[in-house]
């Protein structure tokens, strides 16, 4: 089983998981080896999840707006 860095509070579930899958995509499935996932941290920053926020509002933007 994956074990995925946990999130920051009891909200950010789906940001979390968006930025697990995220990295997966960008760095590839090698990321999974070794657990290093993450960058070697144990949990997602309230930055970290900004980031997802931010790119999860502008993909929607972009959609809306075309």
């Amino acid at each position: 089983m994956i074990d995925g860095l946990c999130q920051p509070g009891s909200t950010e579930c789906g940001y979390s998981v968006m930025k697990f899958m995220k990295e997966i995509v960008d760095k590839g499935v090698e990321i999974l080896v070794d657990d290093n996932v993450g960058g070697g941290k144990d949990e997602y920053t309230d930055a970290d999840i900004d980031g997802v926020r931010e790119e999860c509002s502008s993909f929607g933007a972009t959609i809306i707006f075309r």
